[in-house]
């Protein structure tokens, strides 16, 4: 297939029946499954799960291995948004143009929601069924770990908070961004890498390079997209949010013009990582575009 919109389509559509499938079923007698499930089937891109199939295009990684990790990330990317909407931290009442876990449910079941999910994504990460070398599995927990904590995302979140009402400089803009949202994006990539039984280190550090690259990019988008975008409905959260809260974002930072160049910069640099995978990257290629020009 070579139709990037086709493989797209499909590709999201095997995503979405995939979590589904291996969420909890709802259950009447408390509302925590309900709101698992609330939080995760809520029309998200899934941008990091099509980069692990895209990414997966260019190796011989197991099916298991690679649904168990779109299932770790999905699931770990909807704990995220789930406690960033929360009163104590962006206070945010949409997500996904729907209301945010606690509007619905609750802030305690959201909270819940959020613990709830990341000890499932472990779950799906340690799965002794994930036909991969037990080295490598215990290196593909060992990144998501640090994804989503101290060395990623939570740190992220953390600077995020200590740098609102403050000027700070492109660099640490940079490095703030590379852990809240570009880690998770580059494990994403990275595992799957590490889930193959034929990477080489080569391959390990072109991925590692590209993933970063796209994070930044894709950040950059998100920052501009919350400054232009028309109304709610279009973006799926309250657009204008980090302006009226003082965050520090590129646009504060740069300004539209400049972000533009900046994203468009990391775009080009992440197309000529990929040029030794040749036709193979033919998949990544689109991520890169896809994240590029997405207008939510």
């Amino acid at each position: 297939m070579n139709n990037f919109h086709e493989w797209l389509s499909q590709k999201q559509a095997f995503v979405e029946s995939l979590l589904e499938k291996r969420l909890p079923q709802a259950n009447h007698e408390i509302p925590l499954n309900e709101a698992i499930r609330y939080s995760v089937l809520n029309g998200g891109k899934r941008m990091r799960s099509l980069l692990v199939l895209a990414t997966a295009e260019i190796l011989e990684t197991p099916l298991i291995a690679i649904e168990n990790i779109i299932c770790a990330l999905e699931f770990a990317h909807a704990y995220s948004l789930v406690h960033d909407d929360m009163p104590c931290m962006d206070n945010d009442d949409l997500r996904r143009g729907k209301l945010s876990c606690h509007k619905k449910f609750g802030e305690s079941t959201a909270l819940l929601v959020g613990d709830s999910l990341q000890s499932i994504a472990f779950s799906c990460l340690s799965s002794p069924s994930l036909q991969v070398n037990p080295d490598n599995q215990l290196k593909m927990i060992h990144t998501f770990s640090n994804a989503i904590g101290i060395e990623g995302m939570a740190k992220g979140q953390a600077l995020d908070i200590a740098n609102t009402n403050k000027k700070i400089s492109l660099e640490e803009l940079k490095k703030m961004h590379q852990y809240k949202t570009g880690a998770l994006i580059n494990a994403a990539c990275l595992m799957t890498v590490l889930a193959s039984n034929s990477y080489d280190k080569n391959t390990l550090n072109t991925i590692d390079t590209y993933s970063k690259l796209i994070g930044l990019m894709f950040q950059i988008q998100d920052d501009i997209l919350d400054k232009e975008a028309a109304n709610q409905e279009i973006l799926g959260k309250t657009p204008g949010k980090d302006e009226k809260d003082n965050k520090s974002t590129f646009v504060s930072l740069l300004g539209i013009s400049k972000s533009k160049e900046l994203a468009a910069q990391y775009y080009e640099e992440a197309l000529a990582t990929l040029k030794p995978f040749g036709d193979k990257a033919y998949y990544l290629a689109g991520m890169a575009e896809l994240m590029m020009t997405r207008s939510h």
